[in-house]
């Protein structure tokens, strides 16, 4: 039987950065310059997905305004192994939380292959597909707390 999942928010960067490098830029190599991004905004707020205490997924929001919304969704990833298992949304779900505390929107640059979850937690797409280098198709999506739509 697989190890209960756990979460946990405002951990420490560190705490995420594997799970990071692993689910999301497999393609760099792990070290201080892949991992400075995660402390350019004092304001960013991590969250992990725990398997037996080790990180299986990661998520941040950060205050970063864009799009009508004051805060960023960054960095969601879940490892392969325990994809599925609705690990993806929960972390989601943990930054609309904070954002509707704060009574903030939420954005985010989703991968084609995130838009589903995004979309059954009601984030609505913003634009068209557009690519970023190394990484893939994207899209932005954005999320109000209940009344605060603009």
């Amino acid at each position: 039987m697989a190890e209960a999942i756990t979460f946990d928010w405002d951990v420490p960067p560190g705490v995420i950065a594997d799970v990071r490098r692993r689910t999301l830029y497999p393609f760099k190599p792990a070290g201080p310059e892949t991992d400075a991004e995660m402390a350019d905004n004092p304001t960013t707020v991590f969250g992990a997905a725990l398997q037996a205490g080790t990180p299986v997924g990661c998520v941040a929001v950060l205050d970063e305004p864009n799009h009508d919304c004051a805060l960023r969704v960054r960095w969601l990833g879940v490892d392969d192994a325990v994809r599925g298992r609705g690990i993806g949304a929960r972390l989601v779900q943990a930054t609309q939380l904070c954002a509707a505390t704060r009574q903030l929107g939420l954005w985010a640059d989703v991968r084609v292959k995130a838009i589903p979850v995004y979309e059954r937690l009601d984030f609505e797409p913003l634009g068209d597909f557009f690519e970023l280098p190394d990484i893939g198709r994207h899209r932005v999506m954005r999320w109000w707390p209940s009344g605060l739509r603009p």
